[in-house]
Parts: C-alpha cells; sequence; structure tokens
C-alpha cells in the first residue's frame, strides 16, 4: 500500500519560521558561551604559559641574559591575580630548589626574595618568607644560596633588587615602596641571632653595604620617583627644579634670588628630599638593632667588632645632619652601656678619636713621632685602629710626593697566622681592611716571595670568614706586583687552581674575584688563567664576562 503524505505549506512555513527564529537566540547563547569559555581559558592560562615558558628556558638555556630576561618576566607577575602569582611562584620554588645548574638555582632564588615581600597576598609572602628562613637555617642547602637570601634581602632594600616597567618605550627599573624595604631589612635582623657565624659575617658586610648606599634616582622607590621623574636625571642632579622657563644668558645668581620673578625662582626637588629622609630611616633602623648584638655574649667578638667599627663611618653613610647626630648619640649610649663589654666600647672610642684626630679615610699625617709607629702592626688592638690609616696616609703621601723612593718592605705581619684568640681575629680583619684600602688607594708594598706567602695563608685558614678580606687584599697588591716589574703567572695560577680545587662555589668564587682584580693590570695574562679555570655556573660566568667586558671597553 502506497501511503501519500500531504503537506499543509502555510503550517510547514509558519513551522520554519518559528523553529528558525527559535534557534538564533539558542545560537547566539552557544557562541557568547563559547567566546566567553575562551577568554576566560586565555586568561587562566596565561601566567601558566609564561611560568611554563620560563620553566622550559630555564631547563635548555645556558645564557645569562636570556635567563635573566625569562625571570624578570615571570617576577612581574607580583601584582597580578592570586592565581597568577601562585603559579610564578610554584616555578620559581620549583626551580630554586630542583634545578641542577647552581646559577640557575640562585637567580630563581633572588626572585623568590622579591616575591617574598612585594607580593600584596599574604599566603604568597608566608610561603616564601618560609622558603627563605629553610634556606638560611637548613643545611640541606649549600652556602652560596644562604648568601644569595641574605645579598638580595639587602639589595631589595638598597634599591638594586626591584622590577621593570615600560614607559613610553623606554625599559625602567623601579625599586619598591619604603615600606616593603624596611619589612625585608628587619626580616633579616630578626633572624640574625639564629644564623651561622659565617652568615652572620656575611650578613654585617651586606649592612655595611647599605649603610654605605647614596639616595639615588635609580635606586628610588616607585612612589616616590615615578616615570616622570626618572626622565629627567639633570633636574635630580642639581636637586632642583625650574617653575618656568628664564633667558640662557640669566645670571644664576639672579635667578636664585628670584630677580626674574618669584615664579622663576629654583626650589628644591621634593622627589630627592622626600628619598634622603626615607634612606635615612632605613639606615637609622639598622643603627637602633646594633645595640643587640653588641650586647649578645654568644655573638663572636669578630662580628661585633665589626659593627662597633661602624661608628668611626658615620661621617661616610651620606646621612642628612640631623639624622647623623642621632647616630652619634646612639654611639654616647653604647659608649655608658654595661651590658657592652669593655674590649668593645674601647673599640668604640678608638674608631671615634681617629676621625677627631685625622678624619676617615685618614687626611692627615700621624701626630706622634715615627718611632711610635715603627712597629705598628705589633701594637695593642686600640692603637692600630686609631693610627694605622693615617700612618699608610703618610706613607702613601710620601711616594706620590717622590721623597720617598723606595719600596716599603712587606707587611709581613698580613701573612703571619695570628693565635687563635678572638682578639688575634679581630686584629686581623682590623690590619687587612685598613691595609688593602690603602693598597687601592695607590700604596706600593714589596711583592718579594708573594706567591708562596699567599699559599701558606690559604692552607692554613680555618673558615671561609677568614679566608675573604685575605683574598681582598691579595686582589690589592697586582699594582705593586706591576711597579715592581715581577710577573704576576705564578699568583694567577695558585688563585685559579684553589679555585678549581675550592669545595663550594662561594669559595670559588672569593678566589676568581682575586683574579678578577688582576686583570685590569694583567689583561693578557689573567684571560689566560682564567681558560683553565674550568666550566662555571652560569651566574658565576656572567659575572668574569662582565668584568672582561668592562675592561675591554676601558682599554
Amino acid at each position: 500500500m502506497q501511503v501519500s503524505w500531504r503537506i499543509n505549506a502555510q503550517v510547514y512555513k509558519f513551522h520554519l519560521y518559528f523553529n528558525y527564529n527559535l534557534q538564533k537566540p539558542r545560537d547566539l547563547m552557544r557562541n557568547t558561551t563559547f567566546v566567553i569559555f575562551a577568554l576566560s581559558l586565555m586568561w587562566l592560562c596565561g601566567c601558566i604559559t609564561q611560568g611554563r615558558l620560563t620553566s622550559q628556558t630555564f631547563k635548555k638555556s645556558f645564557n645569562y641574559k636570556t635567563l635573566d630576561s625569562s625571570m624578570e618576566k615571570l617576577k612581574s607577575q607580583y601584582d597580578s591575580s592570586i592565581q597568577e602569582q601562585f603559579s610564578a611562584l610554584r616555578e620559581i620554588r620549583y626551580i630554586s630548589k630542583h634545578m641542577g645548574e647552581p646559577g640557575k638555582r640562585e637567580i630563581a632564588l633572588r626572585a623568590m626574595t622579591f616575591f617574598a615581600f612585594a607580593s600584596d597576598d599574604g599566603d604568597i609572602r608566608d610561603r616564601s618568607l618560609s622558603r627563605l628562613e629553610a634556606v638560611l637555617e637548613s643545611p640541606e642547602w649549600p652556602t652560596y644560596l644562604k648568601f644569595a637570601v641574605i645579598d638580595s634581602t639587602v639589595d631589595l632594600v638598597t634599591g638594586e633588587l626591584g622590577f621593570q616597567e615600560k614607559h613610553d618605550g623606554v625599559l625602567m627599573r623601579f625599586g619598591v615602596k619604603s615600606g616593603i624595604r624596611e619589612d625585608a631589612l628587619k626580616f633579616l635582623l630578626s633572624n640574625f641571632d639564629q644564623l651561622t657565624p659565617e652568615l652572620q659575617y656575611h650578613s654585617v658586610s651586606a649592612l655595611h653595604r647599605l649603610l654605605l648606599t647614596v639616595p639615588t634616582l635609580d635606586n628610588c622607590p616607585e612612589n616616590i620617583c615615578d616615570e616622570d621623574v626618572r626622565k629627567n636625571q639633570e633636574e635630580w642632579d642639581i636637586g632642583r627644579e625650574v617653575k618656568i622657563a628664564i633667558p640662557a644668558n640669566a645670571d644664576p645668581t639672579a635667578v636664585e634670588a628670584g630677580a626674574y620673578g618669584a615664579a622663576t625662582k629654583r626650589v628644591p626637588l621634593d622627589e630627592r628630599e622626600d628619598w634622603n629622609e626615607e634612606m635615612d630611616e632605613l639606615k637609622e633602623v639598622v643603627w637602633e638593632w646594633m645595640q643587640d648584638p653588641l650586647e649578645n655574649l654568644d655573638i663572636q667578638l669578630l662580628i661585633q667588632g665589626r659593627l662597633i667599627r661602624f661608628a668611626g663611618e658615620i661621617e661616610n653613610f651620606s646621612l642628612q645632619e640631623d639624622m647623623a647626630e642621632d647616630f652619634r648619640g646612639q654611639i654616647s649610649t653604647w659608649a655608658e652601656s654595661e651590658d657592652i663589654s669593655v674590649d668593645l666600647r674601647q673599640l668604640l672610642a678608638a674608631s671615634r678619636e681617629k676621625v677627631k684626630l685625622y678624619g676617615f679615610p685618614a687626611k692627615k699625617s700621624p701626630l706622634l713621632s715615627e718611632e711610635k709607629y715603627a712597629n705598628i702592626l705589633n701594637g695593642p688592638l686600640n692603637f692600630l685602629e686609631t693610627h694605622l690609616d693615617a700612618v699608610l696616609h703618610q706613607q702613601l703621601e710620601f711616594q706620590k710626593s717622590g721623597f720617598n723612593s723606595e719600596q716599603p718592605e712587606t707587611i709581613e705581619q698580613v701573612f703571619s697566622l695570628y693565635e687563635g684568640t678572638s682578639e688575634d681575629q679581630l686584629k686581623r680583619e682590623i690590619v687587612l681592611e685598613i691595609v688593602t684600602a690603602a693598597l687601592e688607594k695607590g700604596l706600593i708594598v714589596d711583592t718579594l716571595n708573594l706567591t708562596s706567602s699567599v699559599v701558606k695563608v690559604t692552607e692554613s685558614v680555618r673558615s671561609e670568614t677568614e679566608l675573604v678580606p685575605f683574598l681582598r687584599f691579595v686582589g690589592a697588591l697586582f699594582p705593586s706586583i706591576k711597579l715592581q716589574k715581577r710577573s704576576p703567572r705564578s699568583l694567577f695560577e695558585i688563585l685559579v687552581e684553589k679555585a678549581v680545587a675550592a669545595e663550594n662555589l662561594s669559595l670559588r668564587r672569593h678566589y676568581l674575584n682575586a683574579v678578577l682584580a688582576g686583570a685590569s693590570i694583567f689583561p693578557d695574562e689573567a684571560n689566560l688563567r682564567l681558560a683553565f679555570a674550568g666550566d662555571q655556573d652560569v651566574v658565576t660566568q656572567n659575572m668574569i664576562d662582565s668584568e672582561l667586558q668592562k675592561l675591554e671597553e676601558t682599554l
């Protein structure tokens, strides 16, 4: 049987019309949902993509600039969404702990230090700080990474560690706000007592660097020096801004007096004044904290002595006068505190006495007779602190004048193995520091049998703490070697051999830094010896390459 279907044309047309118009909003809704989903996915994957890109870069590349650039991009997530921050932190934590290449771990750890204080999320900060504390306290983390935490924390305070932003096509580096810097500083100071003596020694060096930091436009916080301020280095340098244009041939005195109208008078640059004040306040945090370790009997005398000798450098801390007076007032409190040992208070008095007598660095010759200083390095600790810088200053002036053409004998005591008492360790530190500073200013000493003396000391030191100031001293001896027309080859060879055989990365860098100190005097010999130093981690290699590039540009 054949069935025939008849279709009502009118009904059919209505049916098509109805379904078509009903489908339109359905399609629209479906398409809109898809677009929303796609955009959401893109938004969610943005940070993950950068995280994965950074992770892949660190797995494949061994170029420092490439690695640093990739990590800077990941750091930029610090003020993004919570999800993006967590994603970035996850990659940073992984690289810092599990990446095999030492330098890559160090780069990531510096980024984590930034995240630990710059993030606006409490959980992010807590996770980051917990990891930083673990690095400082746990023996499973190598020494060089512990140093990296200390240095990067202080770098955040000084403004060296910040973030990058583009403005008008120009890439600018900004330091974080002063409040964040203070948090980072207090983190380091609050953990000081729990650090090993080696880490405490390194921390004191880092704090000294902070106290000597000059407030500049480059290290100015983002909230004080925005992109508009940073575009005008000239105004910052003079510390003033011109309110309106004045004639090019105008008399500066007349301008200053407002002769061309009140609006033309130059006024102090507010941003510069604000940054000077805030930097002073950061330094004051260190100064007020110092009394605690000075009174703590568990802190080594060597470390306490380094702190107390800061008192002799107040005038070099780039402080405004009111703050400098506050620092001096605190010294008076320490001088009267019976909770501070007599030895430290005597050293404090000697540190201020040298400033009163000679300035620091010394600008005057020693006051006592020449016989009093004949064997100064065998004298009492406080006598050394007061007069040694002035004695070496006088020797340097004699050399420059040509009246004393003879080369001073090598200061044998510098190479002597002092007794193991705490006072002897501090004495050696003071001698090495003052003599090194004099050598860097141009003092020439006899370098006969230098290499054998260096070998003797380096094989006898008991810790990295003892070795660090000695290698700085060695690095300052190369001008004397050149002037006396002696070959640096044997010294370079032993320093490179020691670097290759070093038991840890931080020791290796100390030896290599001594080699690099000689590269500016003997570039060819230094380059040749460095070729035998073997492969280095990406950070150390960048340190070497950067110094050699600076030298090449200078030459």
